[in-house]
């Protein structure tokens, strides 16, 4: 009670721009637009709901579902794979499961499309998700599937941003369908390079830096 706004500084998550700096991207060998997913899922964090959007796309439009690959990387548990089995979407899929940090970087960063999850459940609305933030240093579009609260504010701010509810499957496909478009006329959105910068690790540094060099003098 005796701190107010000002009296607080608030660093965000960030970046290592030197993670980026050490991996190149691996060059495709189709024109496939990739959706990347990387970290694990747990409880309500799941990838059912995108895997149901892909199951209404391919029998939508087989045209378009055929032009998407969905990679996975990192953990994934058995009842997950059976939801692919289970929706027969096995040629959309490529689970890669454990990588080292700079290996999955670079499939990160040969990807068109990153995708991240939060669930709809209490509290999450203050839950500031460190993968988008990673995802941030890549400069790739996301689709960030959130819940109002700081993640969301996040991923807008970011500026090349697709939003929708968690469990929204109706939405998730709509948005699909026009991240899809927007890839295959090369329109695919830029991010807020001034907001990219100011979640990097070192630019964090440098401010946490400062101010504890004001405090310093402060106390002189």
């Amino acid at each position: 009670k005796f701190l107010n706004f000002e009296d607080i500084i608030i660093l965000p998550h960030g970046y290592d721009p030197d993670d980026f700096e050490k991996i190149e991207s691996i060059p495709k060998s189709n024109d496939k637009m990739i959706i990347t997913h990387s970290g694990i899922f747990y409880e309500n964090i799941t990838p059912k709901y995108l895997l149901r959007a892909i199951k209404q796309i391919s029998e939508e439009r087989p045209d378009v579902a055929a032009n998407i690959e969905l990679h996975f990387i990192g953990h994934f548990r058995t009842e997950n794979q059976k939801i692919i089995s289970d929706l027969g979407l096995q040629q959309f899929v490529r689970v890669y499961g454990y990588l080292n940090h700079l290996e999955a970087l670079r499939k990160v960063i040969s990807s068109d499309i990153l995708w991240v999850m939060l669930s709809d459940t209490p509290n999450m609305d203050k839950v500031s998700s460190g993968k988008l933030f990673e995802y941030f240093g890549t400069r790739k579009p996301i689709i960030a599937s959130v819940p109002e609260g700081a993640s969301k504010t996040a991923a807008e701010n970011y500026g090349a941003s697709f939003i929708t509810k968690p469990e929204d499957v109706d939405s998730l496909k709509s948005t699909i369908y026009k991240v899809h478009e927007l890839y295959k006329r090369n329109k695919l959105p830029k991010p807020d390079e001034e907001f990219v910068l100011e979640h990097d690790r070192k630019w964090l540094t440098q401010k946490l830096t400062k101010e504890f060099q004001f405090f310093l003098k402060e106390e002189v």
